[in-house]
């Protein structure tokens, strides 16, 4: 596919990801829709862009999530790739996370690419194809401390891509999911635990492997790669060989622990906090 006049849905354009896509598939000669919650941040990425639909959308919305959908078509006429980025990201302890906090999550990081994908491709058959890529965590795999909201909704959301492939196999659907990594961006999560950066889970001091998987790559790397996979799709792609490799051991229980505990230990060394909170 030649990017060239391609119609590509982004959500979660505002910033990070999002906004790094944007632009770099803007410069390639796509035809955006951008989408997010915050309007004045959405309008802040457009003044770079070539003359994008600009849509604002509170995704955790079932409706408004498919009617973004709807307006990409009306506007453009069809939708060739929707990007799948969106993410509600909540930092807590586990054993205090709240019913509302999952729902929040999964909402967002689910049921919304969920209800746009459906009705993406009602489209994307009547036109003959198009290609949905759904932005994952590997982080599921690890189970990353303090992120239980975002990570079990990842799985989910893993979980339903894969699916989708197997059933959609030999179609003119085209479903591909990526994974980043742990990207440095602007973005801070909505903490439980008061005031903190994006590097509460690091350190320093910890093992090489910790710090493998956990070296922050740039939303423009992530761009780049994301340009590469609309024009050569593939099943499953990573930002970089630390990210494979980090998937990997993931699924060595002894391994995978130890780098947890770490970024467990370090968050709980910077934030003062107990295993557990007082019964």
């Amino acid at each position: 596919m030649q990017l060239a006049d391609k119609v590509i849905l982004i959500t979660g354009a505002s910033s990070g990801i999002g906004a790094a896509i944007a632009m770099a598939l803007d410069k390639a000669g796509a035809r955006l829709a951008i989408v997010a919650r915050r309007q004045e941040k959405l309008r802040e990425v457009a003044s770079h862009l070539h003359n994008p639909l600009v849509i604002s959308v509170d995704l955790s919305d079932e409706k408004q999530a498919r009617e973004m959908v709807r307006q990409v078509v009306t506007h453009f006429g069809r939708i060739d790739v929707l990007i799948n980025n969106a993410a509600s990201i909540i930092v807590a302890k586990s054993d205090t996370v709240s019913p509302a906090d999952l729902l929040t999550a999964f909402r967002t990081n689910v049921i919304a690419p969920v209800v746009a994908t459906q009705e993406a491709i009602r489209f994307m058959r009547i036109q003959g194809g198009g290609h949905i890529i759904n932005i994952g965590s590997p982080g599921f795999m690890m189970g990353i401390p303090f992120y239980a909201p975002y990570v079990c909704s990842k799985a989910a959301f893993s979980a339903w891509t894969r699916t989708i492939q197997a059933e959609w196999s030999g179609t003119e659907i085209v479903v591909s999911e990526y994974f980043p990594g742990y990207i440095k961006t602007d973005s801070l999560p909505d903490s439980r635990l008061g005031s903190i950066d994006q590097d509460f889970l690091m350190a320093e001091q910890q093992n090489f492997i910790a710090r493998l998987f956990t070296k922050p790559k740039t939303p423009e790397d992530v761009a780049r790669h994301l340009v590469k996979l609309i024009l050569k799709p593939k099943t499953l792609a990573y930002s970089d060989l630390g990210v494979k490799i980090g998937a990997f051991i993931s699924n060595i229980p002894g391994f995978r622990l130890s780098i947890a505990r770490q970024l467990a230990k370090n968050a709980r060394d910077k934030k003062n906090l107990s295993i557990f909170d007082a019964p």
